[in-house]
């Protein structure tokens, strides 16, 4: 099981009336799916923007390094 701490949020009293609604009584775990979401959100975000900086080519260079690098760990070879 994943380890947690225990924080205070301040919301808008309609948000929190919506997520307890939504949340069939467990507003923490809501809380947690929505932030993570976003965070994944947020990742793939930076990801594009990365790909737009570098291009393709030098993406399919990272990716022949990577398998490079594992061919290289025993028992690694394709």
């Amino acid at each position: 099981m994943a380890s947690t701490e225990r924080i205070t949020v301040t919301l808008p009293a309609d948000i929190l009336a919506a997520i307890r609604t939504e949340a069939e009584g467990n507003v923490s775990a809501y809380t947690a799916k929505a932030l993570k979401a976003q965070a994944v959100r947020d990742a793939a975000a930076r990801l594009a923007e990365w790909q737009a900086t570098y291009g393709r080519e030098q993406i399919e260079d990272l990716q022949a390094l990577t398998l490079d690098a594992l061919d290289a760990l025993p028992g690694g070879e394709r």
